[in-house]
């Protein structure tokens, strides 16, 4: 019994890993006046083809929707500063969303001239053109660990209390 019981918990964990493997993530590329979104199951699995809807901030009206390309990859022009939803939706149940945050710098491309850049306007520079990798798995990693564990120890509290009963119906029955 302590066997197959082992194997039914290696079995959940080998079928339900892969589904985890298919979570969308995100990676940003801020380049004025355009926001780039590349969108990926993993590296090499890019989210094709999957409808885009972005929602200005403060907005519950779409601003702009689309598709990504063959590469995962959607592009938008934001308007204004502030913090944006992409959502994403492959219509063969994947589905996610993040924030892409627009600072009001990003609007702002003025030099006094082009020999005098100090460390300020360098460092303003770096937030215009920035680019910043998402990883969105649906759940935190926090509760995944939690989950886990608290389906270890309750299988673990199964077993043994299966265990104990049949050692009182044992005891009883001797008796």
């Amino acid at each position: 019994m302590r066997k197959s019981i082992l194997l039914a918990i290696i079995a959940f964990f080998i079928v339900c890993a892969p589904a985890a493997g298919h979570a969308i993530q995100f990676e940003t590329e801020k380049h004025p006046p355009v926001v780039r979104v590349k969108s990926f199951f993993s590296p090499t699995s890019p989210v094709a083809d999957a409808n885009v809807t972005i929602y200005a901030p403060g907005e519950n009206d779409p601003h702009q929707s689309g598709y990504t390309d063959k590469e995962g990859f959607f592009a938008f022009t934001p308007d204004r500063s502030g913090e944006w939803r992409f959502e994403i939706d492959d219509g063969m149940g994947h589905a996610d969303r993040i924030t892409v945050k627009v600072s009001s710098n990003f609007f702002d491309s003025e030099q006094e001239s082009p020999g005098e850049i100090d460390k300020e306007e360098e460092a303003e520079a770096a937030e215009r053109s920035s680019s910043e990798c998402v990883f969105t798995e649906g759940i935190p990693v926090i509760y995944r660990v939690i989950f886990g564990l608290a389906l270890i120890l309750g299988v673990t509290g199964i077993i043994y209390g299966v265990k104990a009963k049949q050692a009182a119906k044992n005891n009883s029955t001797k008796n």
